[in-house]
């Protein structure tokens, strides 16, 4: 889940959605949550539910949502304890993602982590298999067509190295979302990764961490 950093507020919002063109210029044109690109229906979501208390119009309960996790996530949480959140906590490192597997906490996370990382997958229902129950449910789908395209853009890599190459390769990325599938499949490759972490506006990562994100914590197999 790819880590954010809104800033600070850019004006007082007298309706919530409003706020969505402010958002989609700090953070992208994502899903907060599964971090699917999103043309049409992209929500403000309010981290905290307005029915459980949640602030309408702060900036500081904003994100971005695609249909599927905002309708999932709902009124579930009653506040931000017990998850982990993109504009909050360094959530790239929090789990892994694998082609057959979906979304799975971090191996290196503590009992208690690997706890939160669980609520918060279940939260937005992150790895709700495409089924005869759930055949309106994209998400799955699109991570899917976008592992593809990763691992053919990998091989393209490999093959060519060039300036061009590695030019597509961000803009590619960038327009098909799922941030940290790309991390995940280009994790050998840095330069690779400096560039499409430049294609994602707001993207929050420790500047430490920088050169070699995601090895400080690995990401999982493919399989």
């Amino acid at each position: 889940m790819r880590s954010v950093d809104k800033g600070s507020s850019p004006r007082n919002y007298k309706n919530y959605r409003d706020a969505r063109p402010d958002l989609v210029k700090r953070i992208g044109r994502y899903c907060s949550y599964c971090e699917m690109g999103v043309n049409n229906l992209l929500a403000v979501e309010h981290i905290i539910p307005v029915a459980n208390g949640g602030n309408k119009y702060n900036w500081d309960n904003f994100l971005l949502a695609c249909t599927y996790c905002n309708s999932c996530k709902k009124d579930r949480n009653q506040g931000r304890e017990g998850y982990f959140w993109p504009d909050r906590d360094v959530t790239m490192y929090k789990f892994t993602y694998s082609q057959k597997k979906g979304v799975i906490p971090h191996p290196e996370l503590t009992e208690k982590e690997r706890e939160i990382a669980l609520a918060t997958i279940n939260l937005t229902s992150l790895n709700r298999f495409v089924d005869s129950r759930n055949r309106i449910d994209a998400r799955w789908k699109s991570r899917n067509e976008v592992w593809g395209i990763a691992k053919v853009s990998l091989q393209n890599w490999k093959l060519l190295g060039s300036d061009q190459m590695l030019s597509q390769i961000c803009l590619t990325a960038k327009s098909s979302g799922h941030f940290s599938i790309w991390m995940e499949v280009f994790k050998n490759e840095a330069l690779v990764k400096e560039g499409i972490i430049k294609q994602f506006a707001g993207t929050n990562l420790p500047r430490a961490s920088k050169e070699d994100m995601p090895s400080l914590k690995p990401g999982g197999p493919d399989g």
